[in-house]
């Protein structure tokens, strides 16, 4: 796995760390690149991955005691090839699916899951490739004058 300096990451508090790196595995598709165990040799911190540059860090409850309203507020962009694709093994893996697969007007399908902690994951991939940045705008702005 390639290292390299984390620009930006996201940290997120979770309370079992053991079910959150599984779900984060077989929901996602992430990777682990470093777990710190604690005194007790259970894991308090991991270091996961989905595609380079999609990097987040898992701390447990435990280590992070001043955290106490997981999930409020945040929501995780990830970019995906095939948000169909993730829709079916969330369904498998009786992940909490909020909305979706749904196409934006933003040129955008769309799936919003809730993980464990309640934190929500927006998986997103671009519909039509041909569009440029000012037919999307175009787009958008379109339906929202005709509703």
């Amino acid at each position: 796995m390639e290292f390299y300096p984390m620009p930006l990451f996201v940290k997120l508090s979770v309370s079992n760390m053991e079910s959150s790196l599984c779900w984060y595995k077989e929901v996602l598709n992430f990777e682990s690149v470093f777990e710190l165990p604690g005194k007790d040799g259970k894991t308090v911190m991991a270091h996961i991955r989905g595609k380079k540059y999609q990097d987040i860090m898992l701390v447990s409850e435990l280590e992070q005691n001043d955290m106490n309203s997981n999930g409020k507020g945040v929501v995780l962009n990830i970019s995906v090839e095939d948000v169909d694709l993730y829709s079916k093994k969330a369904s498998k893996a009786n992940a909490v699916v909020v909305e979706g697969p749904i196409d934006r007007p933003w040129n955008a399908r769309e799936l919003v899951l809730r993980d464990l902690d309640g934190y929500l994951i927006t998986l997103s991939v671009g519909i039509d490739k041909e569009k440029n940045f000012d037919d999307v705008i175009n787009q958008v702005e379109s339906k929202l004058y005709i509703s």
